[in-house]
């Protein structure tokens, strides 16, 4: 049968790889590490957060109490885990902190807050926001609200915006223009070493600076 093929061609760096099962193995444990990382620092960062994860009774949204880990492999085409505490996600209302490894890139931490959430809590963001700077938080940018890789076009310095009451990204924008609200810091994978130590700290001051103690009543009423 004479059949004419497209011809798939490898380059050398491609066919090389191929024949070499050793550096996908190699992938394989480091993602498992990760996973392995992420499960212990949810114990962490569940005992150390559990009797401030006190959401607001007025806003909706479905999750659970539980820290949740998932993984996946094209995250833009990387592989990537992410784990969920607190984590509560509606159509309207958001309400997580999402620790997050991206292949290739960084750690990051992020808290995601949205519609009531948001409304909730931007008090006690905007009474810390020098206290966020300071230990690298920055604000989200991008119009895309699940974009999650730090870049310049996803993330911003964190300020306090000048004389705006309530200004608090890096163009002067006001919070309350749009509905979801993201702050996010990074810890380098040449901190690997540190990763889980700089991870809780930083979920530690989010759980302080968004707990009831911090908080008045007004907004539960």
């Amino acid at each position: 049968m004479d059949k004419n093929f497209a011809k798939v061609q490898l380059s050398a760096e491609e066919m090389r790889l191929v024949r070499d099962p050793a550096w996908i193995l190699t992938k394989n444990s480091v993602m498992g590490k990760v996973v392995a990382m992420f499960a212990e620092l949810s114990g962490v960062i569940r005992v150390g957060g559990a009797h401030r994860v006190a959401p607001p009774r007025r806003a909706q949204g479905s999750g659970g109490k539980e820290p949740k880990i998932s993984k996946g492999e094209n995250y833009k085409g990387l592989p990537w885990v992410m784990l969920d505490y607190p984590r509560v996600f509606g159509k309207e209302d958001v309400y997580a902190i999402r620790t997050f490894f991206l292949w290739g890139h960084a750690f990051s931490i992020t808290l995601h807050l949205k519609g009531g959430y948001k409304e909730r809590f931007l008090p006690a963001i905007l009474a810390r926001r020098a206290e966020l700077a300071a230990a690298g938080f920055g604000i989200g940018i991008s119009e895309d609200e699940w974009a999650h890789e730090h870049t310049e076009e996803t993330y911003g310095p964190l300020r306090d915006g000048g004389g705006g009451q309530g200004k608090i990204g890096a163009t002067n924008e006001i919070p309350g223009e749009r509905a979801w609200l993201k702050l996010s810091a990074r810890v380098g994978l040449e901190h690997w070493d540190e990763a889980p130590e700089r991870l809780s700290a930083l979920h530690s001051l989010l759980m302080e600076i968004l707990s009831t103690e911090n908080l008045s009543d007004e907004g539960d009423r």
